[in-house]
């Protein structure tokens, strides 16, 4: 994810913030995002859920890919103008209105993610499968989330993710690695073809899946859910990683990883801007990558 290069437009991180904060807004209070789950127990679903994630092929380095994806964050006020949503599919109802300006940058290389932080209402909005034009903003899906409240998993299930857990809530932010501590849980994509149709069956019981991908581990495998909660386990040796890497590691220990969505290679959602944060670099990437699924536990549920 990508914050910054949006003129105008992108949320310059609040160096001047607390850590807690999401982009001066407060994570919602219901502690889902900000909760130490280092002594958490194990959900008994545990060492099935990682075996069948191996068995599908989506066991291997955690975070392999650098943070260079091209997401970005949408800063809006009380000034910019309300537009009407239009769902593009009949079984699925966007949130509308949203606050929109023509120059709002929405995401161009695979799921058309469009996000928007109104930053004196803290309100937060994602959405999929964007379109744009100056009579019409479209969208696959999409949802608002007051930061002020307790965050609700939809009962919809997928919203801008698969899972219905907002990603940009889950990114690592370079004002975080310069302060040398991540205080909320990340997000993992898991490899696609990890799930079956029963891990995309919402809160609600209806069955959702954006992704639609068959599980393609043995029949007999009890595979993970979307919105599982993983967390390094502590005995990981992280002391020879560097030092962004190890950051993120520790972050991964504490807070944990919601398995949000599906994707290409284990990664994390991250953001990288131009503020003169630490930079980033393929030592970081390599370390992040020797992490394995074998090496988390998946936490209880509450």
């Amino acid at each position: 994810m990508q914050v910054g290069a949006a003129k105008g437009n992108a949320v310059a991180p609040n160096h001047g913030g607390r850590r807690r904060d999401f982009l001066g807004c407060p994570y919602p209070s219901g502690d889902v995002w900000q909760k130490n789950i280092v002594r958490l127990p194990v959900d008994a679903n545990s060492a099935a859920y990682i075996q069948a994630a191996n068995d599908a092929g989506g066991g291997g380095g955690f975070a392999a890919a650098a943070p260079t994806t091209d997401e970005m964050i949408n800063a809006a006020t009380d000034a910019t103008p309300l537009m009407n949503v239009e769902p593009k599919v009949k079984w699925h109802t966007p949130y509308s209105p949203w606050p929109w300006a023509s120059s709002f940058y929405i995401e161009p290389l695979s799921d058309a993610h469009a996000l928007v932080l109104q930053t004196q209402s803290c309100e937060y909005f994602e959405g999929y499968g964007t379109t744009y034009e100056p009579s019409a903003l479209s969208m696959y899906n999409g949802g608002e989330w007051t930061l002020t409240q307790p965050f609700v998993r939809p009962s919809e299930g997928a919203i801008s993710t698969a899972s219905g857990i907002p990603l940009g809530m889950l990114a690592v932010r370079p004002e975080e690695l310069a302060s040398g501590v991540i205080e909320h849980a990340l997000g993992w994509d898991g490899v696609a073809n990890t799930w079956s149709q029963s891990a995309c069956v919402s809160p609600a019981g209806v069955t959702d899946c954006t992704d639609d991908l068959a599980y393609q581990g043995p029949a007999s495998d009890n595979p993970m859910p979307y919105g599982a909660h993983i967390r390094l386990k502590t005995s990981f040796d992280d002391s020879n990683f560097p030092n962004e890497a190890k950051i993120v590691a520790e972050a991964l220990k504490r807070y944990g990883a919601y398995a949000y969505d599906t994707g290409c290679c284990n990664t994390i959602p991250f953001v990288n801007d131009s503020y003169g944060s630490p930079i980033w670099t393929y030592a970081d990437a390599s370390a992040l990558a020797s992490i394995e699924l074998s090496d988390f536990d998946v936490v209880a549920p509450p």
